[in-house]
């Protein structure tokens, strides 16, 4: 029987619309996201280069200039902690690792802490209430802050979320990790951060 055929059952019929409205619903909500959500700039942001004149982070070389909202207000400059060494982690509340390699920084943090450490986050473009319901639910106690335009994400050249950055004394960048860190292999990359 053809597909038209004036033959077909009314149910099937009735699947045929559902399923091509289903479509459309599916294709608007798509372009809202797009154009409406920010969808497109989220998209467009993650694969545009950083401007030239932008330091980027590479091993070895000096931590890019990192000045950004804190969650929950105010403002954290990076270079405020010279002289300690700093985890700097970025990360969102949709990110599986994320949520995994928490507790580990939260764990150092409070183990290192008299040595200096300082450990600080950066949410990927999300809200406050949502950062801070996730952060309260993980019990994390370490400043987090917020890449809002994603333009300091794309800076570091965290490409990836987890992305982590071990950064020296002087403020160097030491160490990169993309995916998220267990304890062992933090403590075995502190263990040289911290007699630095």
């Amino acid at each position: 029987m053809a597909p038209d055929s004036p033959a077909l059952s009314p149910t099937i019929r009735r699947l045929r619309v559902a399923r091509a409205l289903l479509w459309a619903l599916v294709g608007v909500m798509t372009v809202a996201w797009l154009f409406y959500a920010g969808g497109l700039d989220s998209i467009m942001s993650m694969t545009r280069p950083a401007p030239p004149s932008v330091a980027t982070a590479d091993i070895g070389q000096p931590a890019p200039i990192l000045q950004l909202p804190l969650v929950g207000g105010g403002e954290m400059d990076l270079a405020s902690y010279r002289g300690r060494p700093v985890i700097l982690n970025f990360w969102a509340t949709w990110c599986d690792p994320c949520r995994a390699e928490m507790p580990v920084f939260e764990r150092a943090q409070q183990q290192y802490r008299d040595q200096g450490l300082v450990v600080l986050g950066v949410d990927f473009q999300e809200h406050d209430p949502e950062i801070v319901a996730f952060l309260g639910e993980i019990g994390v106690t370490f400043p987090s802050l917020v890449d809002r335009t994603g333009e300091t994400t794309r800076q570091w050249r965290a490409t990836g979320l987890p992305t982590t950055f071990l950064i020296d004394r002087q403020g160097v960048i030491q160490d990169v990790r993309v995916g998220a860190f267990t304890d062992e292999m933090l403590d075995g990359k502190l263990a040289k951060l911290l007699t630095q």
